[in-house]
Formats: C-alpha cells, structure tokens, sequence
C-alpha cells in the first residue's frame, strides 16, 4: 500500500466521521424540516415541469379530465346501488307458453274495396 492510498484512506474515514458527528449533532426537528424542504422543492419543479409539458400538449389535459370525471360518475353510481340495499335472492326461470293465438279484427278501407 503507497502514502498516497494511505493518505485517502484516512481522508476518507476523516469524512466519515465528521459525517457521523454532523448528523448527531443535528437536533431531529432540523432533519425533519430538511426532508420537509426536499420534498416541498421536488413537488415545485414537478410541477413547474408538467405545466410546461401540458400547456405544450392540451389533448392530454382534456383526456386526463374526462377520464377524472368517468371514474368520479363511476364511483357515485357505484355508491348510490350500493346504499339502495339491493335485494339478494334466488330466481327461477318460468318457460313461456303458448297462448292461442287471437282472431285480429282488420278495418277494411275504402282503397281495399276498390280492389274486390
């Protein structure tokens, strides 16, 4: 093993332990409110970068929003069968007869007694 290989492996656990030392000294309240900024940076620029692709593509915000509003009529229409208590029960087939068939009364026109 060279100095140099030496010397960047204390660098490094050097680092680490200074990495170690900030972490613990850093109250819990201070990590909460750097993650809380992370994320609150990342739903910004996610933001900003669908903006700009739906002001350049409108077709998928119109289909986006009528998709929205399918599921939403589903899900109503869903709810409201569901609070109307359907009935469960069983149900048997009753096979049509055949009834006689009916004598049909026809009224005979005048365009139809020029024809006899």
């Amino acid at each position: 093993m060279s100095k140099f290989e030496a010397l960047s492996d204390k660098a490094l656990s050097l680092v680490g332990q200074a990495g170690d030392s900030l972490r613990h000294a850093i109250p819990d309240s201070a990590e909460k409110w750097l993650q809380t900024g992370v994320a609150l940076g990342a739903a910004r620029t996610g933001t900003k970068l669908a903006g700009g692709f739906l002001r350049r593509n409108p077709a998928i915000l119109a289909a986006s929003v009528i998709g929205a509003g399918l599921v939403w009529v589903a899900a109503r229409e869903y709810k409201k069968r569901k609070e109307s208590g359907a009935v469960e029960g069983s149900a048997r087939r009753i096979e049509p007869t055949r009834a006689p068939a009916r004598k049909r009364t026809t009224r005979r026109g005048a365009a139809s007694n020029a024809q006899d």
